[in-house]
């Protein structure tokens, strides 16, 4: 699996946040500057983090972010596709000579499958686990 930079990103952000929470937001040029990240692009990131409930937002000199829920309770599932939409096995590929469909159609099935199993994996990993909190 390839996993992009802009989910590697929200994940560095998140763990930073469920590594350093005290109640208290941090600004997102800190995250940035803490994960070694373009604070102009994380921020962005952090804003769909908002808009997807993993993350929540306060405006103001002493604003900044903070989790939303215990880092326990956030997926690795969550914040992937919170960033880069569902995963899924979908084959790009929609027309095939008529001899090949039985061959699209395994291909097809056997990339749900690996979808599956990499949302599985994805779904049992948790910030807390990540950021090193248990």
């Amino acid at each position: 699996m390839r996993l992009g930079r802009a989910s590697s990103y929200a994940i560095f952000a998140t763990a930073h946040l469920a590594q350093h929470m005290n109640g208290k937001p941090i600004q997102g040029r800190d995250i940035a500057e803490a994960c070694g990240v373009p604070a102009g692009h994380l921020l962005k990131i952090l804003q769909q983090l908002v808009r997807a409930q993993i993350l929540s937002s306060e405006r103001g000199p002493a604003g900044g972010f903070l989790l939303r829920k215990g880092a326990r309770d956030i997926t690795l599932l969550e914040i992937v596709e919170a960033i880069d939409g569902p995963i899924s096995g979908d084959l790009q590929l929609r027309k095939v000579a008529d001899e090949k469909e039985p061959t699209r159609r395994r291909l097809e099935l056997t990339c749900r499958q690996v979808a599956n199993h990499t949302r599985d994996v994805l779904r049992k990993a948790d910030i807390a686990q990540l950021a090193g909190l248990r």
